[in-house]
Protein backbone atom coordinates (compact mmCIF):
# COMPACT_ATOMS: atom_id res chain seq x y z
CA UNK A 1 0.00 0.00 0.00
CA UNK A 2 1.41 3.24 -0.50
CA UNK A 3 1.26 5.18 2.92
CA UNK A 4 -2.19 7.70 2.96
CA UNK A 5 -3.83 7.07 -0.78
CA UNK A 6 -5.00 3.38 0.24
CA UNK A 7 -3.65 1.75 -3.18
CA UNK A 8 -1.44 -0.75 -3.68
CA UNK A 9 1.77 -0.64 -6.15
CA UNK A 10 4.35 -2.70 -7.31
CA UNK A 11 7.86 -2.45 -5.80
CA UNK A 12 8.92 0.74 -8.00
CA UNK A 13 5.82 2.90 -7.06
CA UNK A 14 4.45 1.93 -10.80
CA UNK A 15 0.38 1.08 -10.03
CA UNK A 16 -0.79 -2.48 -10.17
CA UNK A 17 -2.59 -4.26 -12.10
CA UNK A 18 -5.71 -3.78 -9.73
CA UNK A 19 -5.11 -0.03 -9.74
CA UNK A 20 -5.24 0.53 -13.46
CA UNK A 21 -8.02 1.47 -15.43
CA UNK A 22 -8.88 -0.54 -18.64
CA UNK A 23 -10.36 1.50 -21.18
CA UNK A 24 -11.50 -0.47 -24.52
CA UNK A 25 -11.41 1.68 -28.14
CA UNK A 26 -13.78 -0.01 -30.24
CA UNK A 27 -13.07 1.16 -33.99
CA UNK A 28 -12.12 -0.44 -37.12
CA UNK A 29 -10.08 1.83 -38.17
CA UNK A 30 -6.36 1.30 -36.63
CA UNK A 31 -5.37 4.81 -37.18
CA UNK A 32 -8.18 6.51 -35.27
CA UNK A 33 -7.85 4.12 -32.52
CA UNK A 34 -4.10 5.54 -32.12
CA UNK A 35 -5.62 8.64 -32.01
CA UNK A 36 -8.45 7.91 -29.38
CA UNK A 37 -6.11 6.67 -27.38
CA UNK A 38 -3.51 9.20 -27.69
CA UNK A 39 -5.93 11.99 -26.70
CA UNK A 40 -7.24 10.03 -23.91
CA UNK A 41 -4.12 9.66 -22.26
CA UNK A 42 -3.60 13.41 -22.16
CA UNK A 43 -7.42 14.14 -21.15
CA UNK A 44 -7.33 11.52 -18.72
CA UNK A 45 -9.15 12.60 -15.47
CA UNK A 46 -7.90 9.80 -12.84
CA UNK A 47 -5.08 8.89 -10.59
CA UNK A 48 -5.32 5.47 -11.89
CA UNK A 49 -3.00 4.82 -14.61
CA UNK A 50 -5.25 3.85 -17.99
CA UNK A 51 -4.58 0.58 -19.94
CA UNK A 52 -5.82 0.94 -23.59
CA UNK A 53 -7.49 -2.45 -25.09
CA UNK A 54 -9.03 -2.75 -28.97
CA UNK A 55 -10.83 -4.19 -30.92
CA UNK A 56 -11.57 -3.33 -34.40
CA UNK A 57 -15.36 -4.82 -34.99
CA UNK A 58 -18.24 -5.49 -32.46
CA UNK A 59 -17.70 -8.99 -32.32
CA UNK A 60 -14.17 -8.88 -30.95
CA UNK A 61 -15.70 -6.01 -28.38
CA UNK A 62 -18.28 -8.22 -27.40
CA UNK A 63 -15.68 -11.45 -26.84
CA UNK A 64 -13.34 -8.80 -24.61
CA UNK A 65 -15.92 -7.10 -22.37
CA UNK A 66 -17.74 -10.80 -21.60
CA UNK A 67 -14.44 -11.74 -20.04
CA UNK A 68 -12.66 -8.38 -19.03
CA UNK A 69 -14.53 -5.56 -17.24
CA UNK A 70 -13.50 -2.13 -18.33
CA UNK A 71 -13.97 1.64 -16.31
CA UNK A 72 -14.90 2.68 -19.83
CA UNK A 73 -15.69 1.94 -24.01
CA UNK A 74 -15.38 4.33 -26.67
CA UNK A 75 -16.99 3.10 -29.27
CA UNK A 76 -17.10 3.69 -33.03
CA UNK A 77 -20.19 4.27 -34.14
CA UNK A 78 -19.62 3.08 -37.75
CA UNK A 79 -18.31 -0.38 -37.10
CA UNK A 80 -18.30 -3.42 -39.72
CA UNK A 81 -21.03 -5.65 -39.49
CA UNK A 82 -22.86 -5.02 -36.61
CA UNK A 83 -22.54 -1.17 -36.00
CA UNK A 84 -21.84 1.19 -32.92
CA UNK A 85 -25.96 1.08 -32.14
CA UNK A 86 -26.46 -2.35 -32.16
CA UNK A 87 -23.65 -2.71 -30.02
CA UNK A 88 -24.65 -0.38 -27.26
CA UNK A 89 -28.02 -2.56 -26.99
CA UNK A 90 -26.65 -5.60 -26.74
CA UNK A 91 -23.94 -4.29 -24.39
CA UNK A 92 -26.93 -3.07 -22.42
CA UNK A 93 -29.17 -6.46 -23.03
CA UNK A 94 -26.20 -8.23 -21.14
CA UNK A 95 -26.05 -6.09 -18.47
CA UNK A 96 -22.46 -4.49 -19.42
CA UNK A 97 -22.89 -1.32 -17.79
CA UNK A 98 -19.76 0.56 -18.68
CA UNK A 99 -19.49 3.54 -19.05
CA UNK A 100 -19.91 4.56 -23.38
CA UNK A 101 -18.88 7.71 -25.27
CA UNK A 102 -19.78 7.20 -29.18
CA UNK A 103 -17.77 8.51 -31.29
CA UNK A 104 -18.45 9.28 -35.46
CA UNK A 105 -17.63 11.11 -38.06
CA UNK A 106 -21.48 12.09 -38.66
CA UNK A 107 -23.51 14.44 -36.55
CA UNK A 108 -24.99 13.72 -33.52
CA UNK A 109 -28.55 14.81 -35.55
CA UNK A 110 -27.70 12.13 -37.71
CA UNK A 111 -27.95 9.07 -35.92
CA UNK A 112 -31.63 8.06 -35.19
CA UNK A 113 -30.93 6.15 -32.08
CA UNK A 114 -31.22 7.85 -28.57
CA UNK A 115 -27.94 6.59 -27.47
CA UNK A 116 -28.43 8.48 -24.71
CA UNK A 117 -30.93 6.10 -22.95
CA UNK A 118 -28.65 3.77 -22.82
CA UNK A 119 -26.10 6.24 -20.56
CA UNK A 120 -23.88 6.87 -23.76
CA UNK A 121 -22.59 10.05 -24.44
CA UNK A 122 -21.53 11.29 -27.94
CA UNK A 123 -18.54 13.23 -29.62
CA UNK A 124 -17.78 13.95 -32.71
CA UNK A 125 -14.01 12.79 -34.60
CA UNK A 126 -13.55 15.93 -35.42
CA UNK A 127 -14.13 17.82 -32.26
CA UNK A 128 -12.21 15.49 -30.62
CA UNK A 129 -9.38 16.51 -28.11
CA UNK A 130 -8.42 15.94 -24.57
CA UNK A 131 -10.59 18.64 -23.39
CA UNK A 132 -13.70 17.38 -24.75
CA UNK A 133 -12.51 13.76 -24.14
CA UNK A 134 -12.38 14.83 -20.64
CA UNK A 135 -16.14 16.05 -20.32
CA UNK A 136 -17.08 12.96 -22.03
CA UNK A 137 -15.64 11.08 -20.01
CA UNK A 138 -16.87 13.05 -16.70
CA UNK A 139 -20.58 13.37 -18.39
CA UNK A 140 -20.58 9.32 -19.66
CA UNK A 141 -19.83 8.29 -15.85
CA UNK A 142 -22.48 10.74 -14.82
CA UNK A 143 -25.19 9.41 -17.24
CA UNK A 144 -24.44 5.90 -16.44
CA UNK A 145 -25.13 6.53 -13.11
CA UNK A 146 -28.72 7.99 -13.67
CA UNK A 147 -28.94 4.61 -16.53
CA UNK A 148 -28.68 2.46 -13.49
CA UNK A 149 -30.60 3.79 -11.12
CA UNK A 150 -33.68 4.00 -13.83
CA UNK A 151 -32.90 0.45 -14.71
CA UNK A 152 -33.06 -0.71 -11.26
Amino acid sequence: MNPGDGRSSTGDGAPSASDAFRVLIIDNDEADREITIRHLGDAWPFDHEMVPDEAGDAREALDKMRVTRYALVVLDWRLPGMDGGELLHVMRQEHILTPVIVVSGFRREDIPEKIESFGAVFLNKDEMNPVALREAVTTALRRLRIFRALAA
